[in-house]
């Protein structure tokens, strides 16, 4: 992790919770919360998200009546739209992951678990520096993504993401395999122009690919100050399976349908035709699109 990590203790704790994120209730969140804090004082104040809610405008009120950490119970959707509050801020963002990928989290060593989660938050932590990808005025912290996976977020329902968890993007994603042909995209890479046909182009600030240890590649890290594009070009159900198998063996860049670039300052993404667009697991629009790297954007509780 990095080195700028600073060791804290957080007395006064604003949490804003997403019931409708993974599996737990609130009613479970908040016994755990209860357990960890002294939630009757004042000193753990939690707001359940309607749905309404301007996410970083709650944090930003929260931070101006001085408390010590903000919170995000939930997914990284949730996770990235209370960030966007704290951007720029010395308050630092506390997880509590609990939807179904939980990327963020898992990348920084965050627990999974609901109370070895609280635990971490209630005893001395350390802060680190995140990084973020900025598209338009919001940021982001995990990928932006055209291409596959994109289509897997849209197509995913809700409820089958509560009822089958990570198999339900997973089925999701083979059936918009079948018959899918890759596309041609044009890229603008830190200035430079790059054309190809892919089925995805993804920016990535982690490398956090579906369960640990599968990632989208070697050496992508939440804090070293710039994103990884990532292009598969597959096409065939031979190539997905030669890409499957290498990330399996992490051996992506042995594989020629996998191709790296890194990314310091931005990257612009155009198609022919508009496709979906997802940024932390949710869409946010269509391409083109163009993404910035905003090294150290907020400061995250880890271990």
């Amino acid at each position: 992790m990095s080195a700028a990590a600073t060791t804290v203790r957080a007395r006064k704790l604003f949490v804003i919770l997403n019931p409708n994120s993974g599996s737990y209730s609130a009613r479970s969140v908040q016994a755990a919360l209860e357990t960890h804090f002294r939630c009757d004082d004042g000193s753990c104040d939690v707001h359940q998200v309607s749905g309404a809610e301007d996410l970083a405008e709650l944090a930003r009120e929260a931070v101006s009546r001085g408390v010590d950490i903000v919170v995000a119970a939930g997914g990284d959707g949730t996770v990235s739209a209370v960030a966007e509050g704290l951007v720029g801020s010395d308050r630092p963002l506390g997880i509590l992951p609990l939807g179904t990928g939980n990327i963020l989290a898992r990348e920084l060593g965050i627990p999974i678990d609901l109370d070895e989660a609280c635990d971490l938050l209630a005893g001395d932590f350390r802060t680190t520096p995140v990084d973020a990808l900025r598209v338009g005025n919001r940021h982001f912290y995990t990928h932006v993504g055209v291409g596959i996976d994109a289509l897997m977020i849209r197509d995913t329902t809700r409820e089958h993401k509560r009822r089958f968890g990570r198999i339900a993007y997973t089925w999701t994603a083979l059936v918009r395999l079948i018959g899918f042909q890759p596309r041609r995209f044009f890229l603008t890479i830190d200035g430079r122009p790059y054309q190809t046909r892919a089925s995805e182009v993804l920016v990535a600030n982690c490398g956090t690919l579906g369960e640990p240890p599968l990632t989208w590649g070697p050496g992508i890290r939440p804090d070293d100050g710039r994103g990884d594009l990532c292009v598969v070009r597959a096409s065939t159900i031979w190539h997905y399976l030669r890409v499957s198998w290498n990330v399996l063996r992490k051996t992506h860049r042995d594989d020629p349908n996998l191709r790296y670039f890194p990314v310091t300052q931005s990257v612009s993404i155009k198609t022919r035709r508009p496709l979906p667009v997802q940024a932390d697991g949710e869409i946010i629009g269509e391409t083109p699109v163009e993404v910035t790297v905003v090294p150290g954007a907020v400061r995250v509780a880890v271990p």
